[in-house]
């Protein structure tokens, strides 16, 4: 009973600090979901670029355009919280599926230290989704009992997750290699997995795009350039969460000091992913999710092998005991790091250029505006009469389309244009641009540091690693050109032309 208490507590504990720090945190994408979904609403499902003037032509595969309709259908209703709500809940489920049918007196360690991991992902953000659909997977096809009763639902999750999310592939190669597994090490039908694994791959063509929905999840699953081109594409190296690293010690331990315990498809599952978190950020909540019981199993056999010498289970506990608070400790820092930085930050600057583009409503430009990345999706979104020429959509658009006036790939030249490897004044006039929005971060020179070294200004780091772009060079080449600032406050400066 004491157990189970402190169970619910630790996910309500876990419920509110995800809920809080979706409450205040702002992902750069949500405004273009919102306003898909108001497009879909009026105008029904787009086979080219709605929103963007440098590749309006583009064949735009909208992978997650049933959750932009309903985001923003309840949206438009009721506002943001009760999409925060559910998304929050599905967060919290995800990792609370993953303790189905395990020994919860061993779960707290763990659940601070993949809770703390998690808190820098969670929001509303539809990743949460493919978080969900992948630990309801795992929970089918690991779990005998649900695998009888539910497995041929299947085709009818991967026809939600494959409207719902990009990372339905993610869904079918997991599928994959667990019915393999089960054919070869407890002698399964083959025939009848390769049925029911046809039956899902044909369910994720039941979309308003068919086989291209699988050509865009391709696309950006090859695409290697975005895991040094942005952020939440950094490797794992450039994750600084504490607690994800105290927990991937302690799994790694676990998984390899008792992976004889473990089945060869359970080893392989646990590896793929851990070396896709690794090789970017994006994927440590999957391997987070993927990893979790197996980690708690872990620690119920540590406790079992701890048992057999004397007084080794009371040492157990009480070393159990000891480490909880340090994995709270630990915890804790992600909370109070979260907030200090908006005590520190008090209000006064807001991630979007909210008054900026109130400034624009009032002075709607006659030609086209180049801002920030981060900010595409907001003006999609708060400035529906202007495109956009980037945003979180298109970094790995690229075609050889050649059309005048438009991009062959617009993330590139936003890139060299940031960096000045491509001519201002040029690009500006290709694309008829004639405002500029730019963060008040961005206008003082690159300061990206490791380690206390300034990465710009150390020519192996330079090369090796990472180097953020900002608008510095830009808007030196606009003033040279004469471009005069016509707005600033403490977010967002303006420049026309």
């Amino acid at each position: 009973m004491r157990n189970g208490l402190v169970f619910v507590l630790l996910f309500v504990l876990l419920f509110a600090a995800f809920f809080i720090r979706g409450s205040v945190t702002q992902d750069p994408d949500f405004g273009w979901h919102i306003q898909a979904g108001n497009n879909i609403l009026s105008n029904g499902i787009p086979h080219k670029d709605p929103f963007s003037y440098s590749m309006p032509s583009y064949p735009f595969v909208d992978h997650e355009w049933a959750t932009n309709v309903w985001w923003s259908i309840v949206f438009n209703a009721w506002g943001m919280t009760p999409l925060l709500i559910g998304m929050t809940f599905l967060a919290v489920i995800s990792l609370l599926l993953q303790t189905r049918k395990l020994d919860k007196k061993w779960i707290g360690i763990l659940l601070f230290l993949a809770g703390g991991t998690l808190f820098d992902f969670v929001g509303v953000r539809t990743q949460v989704l493919s978080w969900f659909f992948l630990s309801v997977l795992l929970c089918i096809v690991y779990q005998k009992q649900l695998w009888d009763k539910w497995r041929y639902f299947l085709p009818l999750l991967f026809i939600i997750w494959a409207n719902s999310h990009g990372g339905f592939g993610i869904g079918i190669g997991v599928l994959g290699i667990v019915l393999l597994g089960k054919s070869i090490e407890k002698k399964e039908r083959l025939k009848e997995s390769a049925v029911l694994l046809s039956l899902c791959l044909l369910a994720t063509f039941i979309n308003p795009f068919g086989v291209r929905l699988w050509w865009e999840f391709w696309m950006q699953l090859s695409d290697t350039q975005l895991h040094w081109a942005i952020s939440e594409w950094y490797p794992a190296i450039y994750f600084s969460n504490i607690a994800f690293w105290i927990y991937w010690a302690i799994s790694i331990f676990l998984v390899i000091r008792f992976r004889k315990k473990y089945t060869l498809t359970e080893l392989f599952l646990y590896c793929f992913f851990l070396l896709a978190a690794f090789s970017s950020m994006r994927n440590i909540p999957l391997w987070i999710i993927v990893s979790f019981a197996m980690t708690v199993k872990g620690v119920s056999f540590l406790y079992q092998e701890a048992g057999k010498h004397e007084y080794g289970a009371d040492r157990f506990r009480v070393a159990y005991i000891f480490f909880s608070f340090v994995a709270f400790v630990f915890f804790l820092p992600q909370l109070g790091g979260f907030f200090y930085g908006l005590y520190t930050s008090r209000g006064n600057v807001s991630f979007y250029p909210a008054a900026a583009v109130g400034y624009l409503h009032k002075h709607v430009p006659t030609q086209q505006i180049f801002s920030a990345y981060d900010w595409g999706g907001y003006l999609i979104w708060q400035l529906p009469e202007k495109r956009v020429f980037i945003d979180g959509r298109m970094p790995s658009w690229r075609w050889q389309a050649n059309i005048p006036g438009e991009s062959n790939y617009a993330f590139y030249e936003y890139r060299a244009v940031l960096s000045g490897q491509e001519a201002f004044t040029p690009f500006v006039e290709k694309y008829h641009i004639d405002t500029l929005l730019v963060p008040v971060s961005q206008l003082a020179p690159p300061d990206t540091k490791l380690l206390g070294f300034t990465i710009e200004k150390n020519n192996p780091l330079h090369f090796l690693l990472i180097s953020f772009k900002s608008f510095y060079m830009v808007v030196n080449e606009a003033k040279r050109a004469g471009w005069k600032e016509v707005y600033h406050d403490q977010t967002a400066v303006i420049y026309e032309k």
